[in-house]
């Protein structure tokens, strides 16, 4: 599908200006610069009860102006105004669905096996793309054919949109050091796939519900060498940071996660002998970040006990003599 200008799209609702509500992304020329087709690019969007933002996402995906993209939303049942923003942008849609799922994991996998693209990314719900993202992966993947995880910059603004709290730049994908620090994720709506990462890897496990995006780039990173992998300083998308989203809510559950994943990674069996180095030290960290997040909400006996867990573990992996000489850092 050719994406559509802005002249083609519903009008944006009355006070919204600037990108993607009355400016477009730039026109695209027929070929790639070097002379083969643009490649399909599948976007997926899980969504459940985000109709606030959902508009806002759609129209940075459909308003970049690329000109062979498949747009996909994967809604869990939303009860919320989501199926009215679905119907009105319906006529550029590849594919969408309404309906109870196992959670976002299952969404984002279902959309993925109805797409066709080369090459794949998932946008949350709350989430958008900033212009010529889709440009600027589609050609990095089309001169570079073995790479399979392109990643670029990102940027964290407030609920509302207007104001830019954090930004982060994708510095490469190094599975052992987010182990390690329980953390270190780069910016999920800033990361495009090679459609063989799902043959060679898999797809998102259905069994996180909050972290699976760092196990998949854990898992990725474990798969393949380095130079599969490929980053760009230019700003690919502006992620949302809100109280509603799932990592604030559920910041418990993040942690629990985190140890799945680690009991799953080194429990496998492995000749990687990285891994069982950093074993304690990621178990370590763990604990460290579940008694910070417990302290700043207020739960201090669980605080105190998660840094008895996060001790328990150093003190397994450091001899006492090297405590001062070595920190653990933990990344969010």
């Amino acid at each position: 599908m050719l994406c559509p200008n802005l002249n083609e799209l519903p009008p944006p609702p009355p006070h919204r200006t600037g990108w993607p509500w009355t400016e477009g992304g730039p026109g695209f020329p027929e070929k790639m610069p070097n002379g083969s087709g643009w490649p399909i690019i599948s976007i997926v969007t899980p969504s459940y009860n985000q109709g606030q933002f959902l508009e806002e996402t759609i129209r940075s995906v459909l308003l970049q102006g690329y000109p062979n993209i498949e747009y996909i939303i994967m809604d869990g049942g939303s009860t919320d105004k989501t199926l009215s923003i679905i119907h009105k942008y319906e006529p550029w849609l590849t594919y969408w669905v309404s309906k109870p799922d196992g959670g976002q994991s299952d969404a984002i996998n279902k959309g993925w096996r109805k797409s066709t693209g080369v090459i794949l990314a998932w946008l949350n719900s709350d989430d958008t793309y900033r212009p010529e993202a889709l440009l600027t992966v589609a050609e990095i993947f089309g001169d570079q054919q073995n790479v399979v995880l392109v990643g670029g910059a990102g940027n964290t603004f407030n609920v509302s949109g207007t104001a830019n709290i954090a930004g982060k730049v994708f510095k490469g994908l190094d599975p052992y050091a987010m182990l390690k620090r329980s953390g270190g994720v780069p910016m999920q709506p800033s990361i495009f796939l090679r459609r063989r990462v799902l043959d060679d890897v898999g797809y998102l496990n259905t069994q996180l519900h909050l972290v699976m995006d760092w196990e998949y780039w854990i898992r990725i990173g474990l798969y393949y060498e380095p130079e599969h992998f490929r980053g760009t300083n230019k700003v690919l998308s502006n992620n949302r940071e809100w109280k509603g989203t799932k990592t604030n809510t559920a910041w418990r559950k993040v942690c629990e996660e985190h140890r799945q994943v680690f009991d799953a990674v080194f429990n496998k069996s492995s000749s990687d002998t990285k891994l069982e180095q950093i074993k304690r030290r990621a178990y370590s960290a763990s604990y460290r970040k579940q008694a910070i997040l417990a302290k700043r909400n207020k739960k201090f006996i669980e605080s105190t006990r998660s840094l008895i867990w996060a001790w328990y573990w150093r003190l397994r992996y450091f001899p006492l003599s090297r405590q001062k000489k070595n920190k653990i850092k933990v990344d969010f």
